[in-house]
């Protein structure tokens, strides 16, 4: 095998590897959103709890909301981050909104809030981490601090994510009219 062949076996290997890592990664958001947190009027933050609003709102499938509210970031990210960034954004914000669209309506786990919030965290943490050991994006705030951290170095991508999903959570508790679901989520 020549090296130029051996090269592209790795990185044909990897690609796969990655494809795999979305895939798991968004059905594990998906699950955890709408088995867990949807039905119970919980948040997530980010764009998921944006999602959620309009979902309760004007009954838009979470998915669909999912994809448009992404398109302004994809244009961003295609040029700040680079053409692999935004192919695996593409897919991972793709697969989530798919998931999300399929599982939507199905009866949720549970109706209790404290477990909807455990377990629907736990499973949404888990899918979170696989996505970024893929350095994926399921768009969002994920994506949106990526590009933040372009634009300006010094901003943590982590914190920003941290500081648009506080910020959605507690736009949920208003729309909402309930305190606990911001604790909650």
């Amino acid at each position: 095998m020549t090296y130029k062949a051996k090269e592209m076996y790795v990185i044909g290997r990897r690609m796969l590897k990655d494809l795999i890592l979305i895939i798991m990664g968004s059905l594990f958001l998906a699950i955890g959103t709408d088995f867990f947190l949807l039905p119970n009027q919980l948040s997530s933050g980010g764009f998921t709890g944006i999602t959620t609003i309009l979902f309760y709102l004007f009954k838009f499938p979470m998915g669909t909301s999912m994809i448009i509210i992404n398109i302004p970031l994809f244009v961003v990210a295609l040029f700040k981050l680079g053409k692999k960034f935004f192919v695996k954004a593409i897919i991972g914000t793709g697969l989530l909104s798919l998931f999300l669209n399929v599982f939507e309506g199905i009866e949720p786990l549970t109706t209790d809030r404290l477990l909807a919030s455990i377990y629907g965290g736990i499973i949404i943490g888990i899918g979170t981490a696989i996505i970024l050991k893929a350095n994926a994006s399921t768009g969002g705030s994920d994506l949106l601090g990526n590009i933040i951290s372009k634009f300006k170095p010094t901003a943590k991508t982590g914190s920003t994510i941290i500081l648009i999903d506080s910020i959605v959570v507690g736009i949920n508790a208003i729309f909402f009219k309930e305190i606990e679901i911001a604790l909650y989520s």
